[in-house]
């Protein structure tokens, strides 16, 4: 356990106002006259357990936060299912078996896994073979009936309703679902035609239907051509359209899979037919009205890597589905309908109930999803710094900590010179911020978040502003 963990656990978290002086050496943080908006607290950690205000600016207001929501998604998550929480996928049947044969379907109950895929030495492959391997062992060798996915454990939409267009169908933007493997990507390459006024060449996976609406413009569009990618949600089709200039090169993307659940509930049937089941019928999602059956047998049960290694994914390199896959768990977990919108629910409910640290409290946050990624999301710097406070006095605070990245890691590579830290980046068109701890291992560490919403300077101007606030804010603190 670091220092700054033991400091916090000795006592209370008491808050110096907000508006209280700033601190020695500290002085308003980057040029106020370029239009841009910005927010921020620092508080040195202080034995006992306090928190002393080194520096603030408009700590109190709401602004876009980008991925430092990150934090408080993964906060949120630890509080309520722990480090070990590990996600659980079951392979049930209300049929009997006999001879081999297993007389009705086999229903597949999803528990939001996201590990199936690079978590694994052979990919999704693995989880699929070990739940289909426990279907042999069971003396299964042929199912009459369906696999059967039971789509009612995850209903409603699984994004938010202001999620661009221009995010949905990429990897970074991609919705979490309750049965996925790759994270529920897809990998598709482009090219240009063999000539001008050709449909582009495209190829996607076997099983996916892809509505080419390209045309192969000439060199004058080099550098200036548009694609997009649009799936239709719910089938297997991928619609592509726009230019693709001859003179540009091909690349390959993974973009979102438009019926990511049906595509794993295949690779499922696959698994079990090379185990030596045969599924007789078809591959269908179907919503339970109720709960299982008592009766129901468990054929298979296949359970995660703990949470707590899902972690750095999120904080260190920012992946937004893994983000949003813990939304879609605590709203089956906490919330119990295995809603999005509800799981948003119970980390704004997490942050509404935090101790108060004796300080004015900060508006409530408006969020929309886990991972940041929509500019809808509205927080304080304020609630960020009291996230963190509270993190660092619970019993994960040294996964949590681990988690965050440190100098010249993950999303961090991209940033100036900074002072030892361990924090979480954030960055949208106009949205430059960071949060996270300065000095972790230090006598005095100093908790902060920074946001520059409507920015358009350069991120690396930004970033520059921030990172020269940190090092003067170490300086205040020592």
């Amino acid at each position: 356990m670091t220092r700054l963990f033991r400091l916090l656990l000795l006592g209370a978290l008491v808050l110096a106002a907000p508006h209280a002086p700033r601190g020695a050496g500290a002085q308003p943080s980057g040029p106020l006259s370029d239009g841009a908006h910005r927010g921020y607290l620092a508080a040195r950690l202080l034995d006992g357990g306090e928190l002393q205000v080194i520096d603030e600016l408009n700590a109190g207001r709401l602004f876009v936060p980008a991925s430092v929501l990150k934090v408080v998604t993964v906060a949120a998550a630890l509080e309520h299912l722990g480090p070990g929480y590990r996600w659980r996928t079951r392979l049930t049947t209300n049929g009997s078996v006999a001879g081999g044969a297993l007389d009705g379907d086999l229903v597949v109950e999803p528990g939001a896994d996201p590990t199936w895929g690079e978590f694994f030495d052979d990919g999704a492959d693995e989880p699929l073979a070990a739940l289909a391997g426990q279907v042999r062992a069971r003396g299964v060798t042929r199912v009459t009936g369906d696999l059967i996915v039971d789509a009612g454990r995850f209903p409603g939409r699984l994004h938010p309703l202001d999620r661009s267009f221009g995010d949905l169908p990429y990897r970074h933007g991609a919705p979490p679902a309750g049965l996925a493997v790759d994270e529920a990507t897809i990998t598709v390459r482009v090219a240009p035609g063999p000539a001008v006024g050709a449909p582009a060449r495209v190829r996607v996976p076997a099983g996916v239907d892809a509505i080419n609406r390209t045309l192969t413009v000439g060199r004058d569009r080099h550098g200036a051509g548009s694609l997009d990618f649009l799936p239709v949600w719910g089938t297997d089709t991928l619609l592509l359209r726009g230019e693709y200039p001859v003179s540009e090169q091909a690349f390959t993307i993974p973009a979102s899979d438009p019926a990511p659940v049906l595509r794993a509930a295949r690779r499922l049937r696959d698994a079990l037919h090379a185990a030596g089941v045969a599924v007789q019928g078809t591959v269908r999602l179907q919503a339970r009205t109720r709960p299982a059956p008592e009766r129901a047998a468990v054929l298979a049960e296949l359970h995660s890597p703990p949470v707590e290694e899902l972690l750095p994914e999120i904080l260190t390199r920012s992946h937004n589905w893994y983000a949003e896959t813990l939304i879609l768990t605590l709203g089956l977990e906490v919330a119990e309908t295995g809603r999005f919108d509800d799981g948003v629910e119970v980390v704004a409910d997490f942050v509404e109930d935090l101790p108060d640290p004796g300080t004015p409290i900060p508006p409530e946050p408006s969020l929309r999803d886990g991972s940041g990624l929509s500019a809808a999301n509205l927080i304080a710097p304020a609630t960020v710094v009291r996230v963190l406070a509270h993190a660092a006095g619970r019993p994960w605070a040294g996964t949590f900590l681990d988690a965050l990245a440190g100098r010249g890691e993950g999303t961090l590579r991209a940033w100036p010179r900074l002072p030892p830290i361990a924090a979480k980046t954030g960055t949208l068109r106009h949205t430059i911020a960071l949060a996270g701890i300065i000095g972790p291992d230090s006598d005095a560490p100093i908790v902060f978040c920074y946001f520059v919403n409507h920015n358009t300077r350069p991120r690396s101007t930004a970033r520059g502003e921030i990172a020269a606030a940190l090092r003067r804010w170490q300086a205040a603190g020592r």
